[in-house]
């Protein structure tokens, strides 16, 4: 609800973020259009949220003081990180039908990028309610202004096709991604719902 206003901004950028990368760099069709959609949508949203809550510090208290536990509040947020990454490869589908020359959306773009987003959502999150927000509010800078260059060079690496990096068959391999990516989210979520509830709000 705190940043509603945000998301009209981040979806429209999902969508114009992948025919633009097409026309910059149309050697990679649509693929690093979606990491970067992905990437921008999900980290910039959740810095948001973040910062309205640094911004508001009662509002966390008044959360707490309603009829449901802490650990609602912090799930909550990767809730939302999942929702957006799926609305945003919902986005990036519905444009490869209308746009075929964006290509198709992949099982290796769509595991590689889940696996991402978990990696950096559940580092960050952790550390965040550890340590807080001011002392953390760099490391999306951090992301954002890396992420061109590092998704350029993933790119690079075998046309963004990891196949014949591994022997096991691809399904298995892309769906190890997503299981190694949800196990590190539960892992991130229980760390984060035992540092929130030492938090004195007061």
């Amino acid at each position: 609800m705190i940043v509603k206003k945000y998301v009209l901004i981040m979806l429209v950028a999902a969508i114009a973020i992948p025919p633009v990368m097409l026309w910059r760099a149309p050697e990679y069709g649509g693929v690093m259009g979606f990491i970067l959609s992905v990437i921008f949508a999900v980290f910039m949203l959740l810095q948001y949220v973040s910062l309205k809550e640094y911004q508001c510090p009662k509002a966390s208290a008044l959360l707490c003081a309603a009829p449901f536990p802490r650990r609602l509040l912090v799930l909550s947020k990767y809730i939302f990180c999942l929702l957006i990454y799926a609305i945003c490869c919902l986005i990036f589908g519905v444009e490869t039908m209308v746009a075929p020359q964006l290509g198709t959306l992949r099982l290796d773009a769509l595991a590689l990028m889940f696996l991402i987003t978990a990696l950096v959502v559940g580092l960050y999150l952790p550390v965040q309610y550890k340590l807080g927000y001011e002392k953390t509010k760099f490391v999306f800078v951090v992301i954002i202004m890396a992420s061109p260059v590092l998704t350029a060079a993933l790119l690079k690496m075998e046309g963004m096709n990891f196949d014949a990096l591994f022997t096991a068959p691809p399904v298995f391999v892309y769906g190890g991604m997503i299981l190694a990516g949800i196990v590190f989210l539960i892992i991130s979520a229980c760390l984060s719902i035992k540092f929130y509830d030492k938090v004195d709000l007061a």
